[in-house]
């Protein structure tokens, strides 16, 4: 009896078990397709379709707010500024008239004679410097006494020259103690106190043509010059302007420039 009782308890149990496990699988397979069902589907918009349109009381419509746009100011912004593209031309005017200096360099200054009949005078008269220009000091001498060599038996309308022609510069040069004169020998050649007297001031204000006030040595062939011509005119060494006008009767004519 004792062992029919604990088979019967054992077979209870068994069914007990079974129940609930039929139990709880019949709930799940219920829960699965109703859980299905219940799961949101994707809508496909519905096409609406309506002979009464709907109408819009444009009165009763709000307008849209539009709030404004701030921008907070940025201390360090650089605004460039607008520069013009178009290029500016600038006017230049180039003068076509020498200037005194240049018209100085390329020209030379010599000294010639003139007579009015009664009295002979020294004029001064402005030549082509046939030479590149040159603002050197001895240079300048040399041109000048270059040109009023050249210059000798070429009468210039009223104006000429006792300086024989032949006659060579050897040399001219600015130093120290003045401008010394070297000529060859054909400038002592000659007749007449005139012609020698006036050569000598051809000379003298020639070779002062840039500083007026320069003594003037003369030399012929490397010997100082002391007396001149045949009729020996005396020479005072060095020569000047002042002390040519002191000592001999032909000065410069006071209506010429010098």
């Amino acid at each position: 009896m004792e062992e029919q009782k604990s088979i019967s308890k054992s077979v209870v149990a068994t069914i007990s078990a079974l129940a609930v496990a039929a139990t709880i699988i019949g709930g799940g397979l219920a829960w699965f397709p109703i859980h299905q069902n219940n799961r949101p589907q994707a809508s496909t918009p519905n096409k609406i379709s309506s002979s009464n349109p709907i109408t819009v009381d444009p009165a009763r419509v709000d307008s849209p707010q539009v709030s404004p746009i701030t921008t907070a100011p940025n201390p360090t912004a650089v605004v460039p500024s607008v520069q013009s593209t178009s290029p500016t031309v600038a006017k230049t005017t180039k003068s076509t008239t020498p200037s005194i200096a240049q018209k100085q360099e390329n020209t030379v200054k010599i000294w010639r004679l003139d007579d009015d009949g009664k009295k002979t005078f020294l004029v001064p008269q402005e030549r082509q410097d046939t030479e590149p220009s040159s603002s050197d000091p001895e240079v300048r001498v040399n041109r000048s006494l270059s040109s009023l060599i050249a210059s000798a038996g070429k009468p210039d309308g009223k104006l000429t020259s006792t300086i024989p022609v032949g006659t060579k510069l050897l040399s001219a040069k600015i130093l120290a103690d003045g401008i010394h004169v070297d000529l060859s020998k054909e400038f002592t050649q000659g007749f007449g106190a005139t012609s020698m007297i006036g050569r000598l001031g051809q000379v003298v204000y020639t070779a002062t043509a840039q500083n007026p006030d320069a003594p003037v040595w003369i030399t012929v062939e490397g010997k100082k010059l002391e007396v001149l011509g045949d009729v020996g005119v005396e020479i005072r060494q060095p020569t000047t302007r002042q002390t040519y006008n002191q000592d001999f009767p032909i000065n410069p004519d006071p209506n010429a420039t010098p």
